[in-house]
């Protein structure tokens, strides 16, 4: 059966650029179907007309509308994956586009730079068939931050011996307002030489005041929108996560990776649960409902939203990573940390590590607290050779009193 056509709306003037996207696309053997808009009306007007997989727009669009188009689409057709053009990255643009953009592409953009943005989203809806789940995400602008995480961030930022690692602990602190900071530095704006995967590095890239802007963000949204369910406890997300990634840093450091992969195991085993705060969220009640469930079958707590949401936390959550523009190696290892074996069994990597350490960080609570079922990979582990190695990770992870 032949794959299905991918269709690409371009908002932009540069009638050139969009022929040369399409025959770009045609040289290169991808089903592509590129199409074209002058103004927002117009833009619009196709998306009521014939169903589009991504917008492509310029910041510039008729007159400076671009971000407002976007913003529309959010609204109208949430479920298009959506990118923004611009070659003036201004603090203004950044923190107006967020919400509407999943990534960003700063001009002059190559064709390749174009295609591979592209490419990426198409990865995802490979893998996320289930579309309204893919709305679901698709709707999310913002994750949950807690107020204190952002009135710490604030305090530190004013002091004069501030730095990138004080600021970026903090920041640490937090998972989405790690993804967020995460997402900004990794855009093509910035433009960095590698991967951006830890938090302090991602404030060495922006700079403290678009960090500081992007936090009051992202508090404010917190107070405004709805308040989570009593089934999500922060405090205990926030050090379960922490726990998670500093194990995690160890086990990647201890198996040979390298800086890059052993930052990145640390920021993944801060972003694993990031689909827990989008569930408490967007659908408070069918989480209760999956979290009563799990425990009170003592199964798995994926497993049980599987059958109650549709999607476990750690797909949905590497789902909305993905969007975003996060590394590769962080979002797998986040989709896949609690079923390793359904990504690559033959490498040891940051998913071992985050699949590890998840699972003995949830052994560090005594069983009379121990409410959610965590289970280790063992065949996955054992195809790896690593189960002799999981006593001494174990003594790591000491219990907590």
């Amino acid at each position: 059966m032949p794959a299905p056509i991918k269709r690409i709306l371009l908002a932009d003037h540069d009638h050139e650029f969009a022929m040369s996207l399409a025959y770009a696309c045609t040289r290169r053997g991808l089903d592509w179907e590129v199409s074209e808009a002058r103004t927002c009306d117009e833009a619009l007007g196709k998306l009521q007309q014939i169903p589009i997989d991504a917008i492509i727009a310029d910041a510039r669009f008729a007159g400076g509308s671009g971000v407002k188009l976007l913003h529309a689409v959010t609204d109208r057709h949430p479920r298009i994956s959506r990118i923004i053009l611009s070659d003036q990255p201004t603090e203004e643009l950044m923190l107006g586009s967020l919400g509407a953009a999943h990534q960003y592409l700063a001009k002059p953009c190559s064709l390749a730079e174009l295609i591979a943005a592209v490419s990426r989203l198409e990865a995802l809806d490979s893998f996320f068939m289930k579309d309204p789940l893919r709305r679901l995400a698709n709707r999310i602008q913002r994750l949950p931050s807690p107020p204190t995480v952002c009135l710490r961030l604030v305090n530190e930022l004013a002091r004069s011996d501030a730095t990138t690692d004080s600021v970026g602990a903090i920041i640490a602190r937090d998972s989405g307002l790690t993804a967020r900071v995460l997402q900004v530095a990794n855009s093509a704006f910035f433009k960095p030489e590698h991967p951006v995967v830890n938090a302090p590095e991602a404030v060495q890239v922006l700079g403290f005041n678009l960090v500081k802007s992007l936090a009051l963000s992202q508090g404010l949204s917190t107070t405004l929108g709805p308040a989570p369910t009593g089934e999500l406890d922060p405090e205990r997300l926030y050090r379960h996560s922490l726990g998670t990634g500093l194990l995690a840093q160890t086990i990647a450091r201890d198996q040979g990776g390298d800086t890059e992969a052993v930052d990145a195991a640390f920021t993944a085993g801060i972003l694993h649960d990031t689909g827990k705060l989008v569930f408490a969220s967007a659908l408070p009640e069918l989480y209760t409902k999956a979290v009563q469930r799990a425990a009170e079958e003592s199964i798995p707590q994926w497993q049980s939203e599987a059958e109650v949401i549709g999607i476990g936390h750690a797909e949905i959550g590497a789902y909305l990573l993905g969007l975003w523009g996060l590394p590769s190696s962080i979002v797998e290892a986040v989709a896949w940390h609690h079923e390793p074996r359904r990504h690559d069994p033959q490498t040891s990597n940051v998913l071992t590590a985050i699949h590890v350490a998840d699972y003995l960080e949830s052994q560090r609570w005594p069983a009379s607290r121990r409410r959610l079922v965590v289970k280790v990979d063992e065949p996955y582990m054992q195809s790896l050779q690593l189960a002799p190695r999981m006593e001494d990770w174990a003594e790591i992870a000491e219990p907590s009193a």
